[in-house]
């Protein structure tokens, strides 16, 4: 199966377009493209990973993701979706790793992914939360303060760990 952009379902903008030698033409052609151009950038995600520095207990590097979120019951109105990177560090030797996250949590707080991983240098890499069919599964989770790692064995090999959060706030 190949691939064609114009058949997918999000704005696909070509790289040029023939302009007319009429203004007429042209207009109508320029519109359509601006038209087109506005739709494809509304459409993108921004991808920018910020570090989530906490000052004071709040997180300061919150990042706007670009996404726009449906508002249950009312079709005409979103809500913009936030994304920040927790850096963990090493995961733990059997146990609970803890990191404040500084988000302000509310009762309209909506977590829409959490995610991540964990690399032990050169040798190994894990998606986080990992399902081991051993039983070693490393669990993920996040509470009102931190982000919380719990594993059941030692992985304290895997020295990198990021967590994803984003999350939107209800209205």
């Amino acid at each position: 199966m190949s691939f064609e952009p114009t058949s997918t379902q999000s704005a696909f903008l070509p790289p040029n377009i023939q302009i007319p030698e009429t203004w007429v033409e042209a207009r109508l052609i320029l519109i359509d493209y601006l038209i087109k151009s506005a739709e494809a950038i509304n459409t993108r995600e921004v991808a920018q990973y910020v570090d989530g520095n906490v000052s004071g207990g709040i997180n300061i590097s919150e990042t706007q993701t670009g996404q726009d979120w449906f508002t249950p019951g009312d079709a005409n109105v979103y809500r913009p979706g936030s994304r920040t990177v927790i850096d963990m560090g090493a995961l733990p030797n059997t146990g609970t790793l803890s990191v404040a996250h500084g988000i302000q949590i509310t009762a309209n707080t909506v977590f829409t992914r959490i995610y991540g991983t964990a690399t032990d240098p050169s040798t190994s890499f894990i998606p986080l939360p990992f399902v081991d069919t051993a039983g070693n599964s490393v669990e993920l989770n996040v509470d009102a303060t931190n982000v919380n790692i719990i594993t059941p064995s030692d992985y304290s090999g895997y020295t990198t760990s990021y967590v994803i959060l984003e999350w939107i706030e209800s209205r």
